[in-house]
């Protein structure tokens, strides 16, 4: 009966561990898609980064893209792009609170969101083509790292930058309140607690 009652426990606590693992940086299934029903992914991600005043969202695929999951955790939030002409994980965005734009370049996005501005590393050139795009605004940033497989047209960039907009957080904290009856903390919202 006691052993029964510790293997009962330890499935518990298996259990729980799978449940709760996502919520603590794992891979995250849901698309962080712009004007979504379900916001719970843009939610967990304006959470991760409290001070962010946006938050990077998936408007609309371009023939070839599809998301690839998200990670989650405590100061960062990441999502994987693949393309079936640029390959897997051919663009990762990753939202920060600050990042280190020394090596980059200021640039005019056109279409630019107001407030955001872009800086451009580029790391290497076709034929394998591969360049940090930041795109920094109030309490956070944005890093877009396109890491393309060699032979792929670097104007796929192109394509992949209009697959990505912004949600504000102020939007965000409004519907995680009418959703959940949670008040999401940070920018825009009352101070997180500690």
């Amino acid at each position: 009966m006691r052993r029964r009652g510790r293997l009962a426990g330890a499935m518990v606590s298996l259990g729980a561990a799978a449940v709760l693992a996502p919520a603590c940086g794992g891979l995250y299934p849901q698309e962080p898609t712009c004007g979504a029903k379900n916001t719970s992914a843009l939610i967990l991600t304006a959470q991760a980064v409290p001070s962010a005043t946006l938050v990077p969202c998936i408007a609309e695929f371009p023939s070839g893209w599809s998301y690839d999951g998200s990670r989650i955790g405590s100061g960062s939030a990441q999502f994987f792009l693949n393309s079936d002409r640029a390959g897997f994980h051919a663009l990762e965005i990753t939202l920060t609170e600050a990042c280190d734009v020394s090596n980059a370049i200021e640039v005019t996005a056109a279409g630019g969101v107001p407030g955001v501005r872009v800086y451009e590393e580029p790391i290497s050139l076709p034929p394998t083509f591969r360049v940090n795009r930041y795109l920094r605004f109030p309490g956070g940033c944005v890093t877009n790292q396109f890491r393309f497989a060699t032979g792929a047209s670097a104007t796929l960039a192109l394509e992949a930058e209009q697959a990505l907009s912004f949600v504000s957080r102020s939007v965000l904290v409004k519907q995680a309140k009418e959703e959940t009856g949670l008040i999401l903390c940070g920018a825009e919202a009352p101070p997180c607690p500690g």
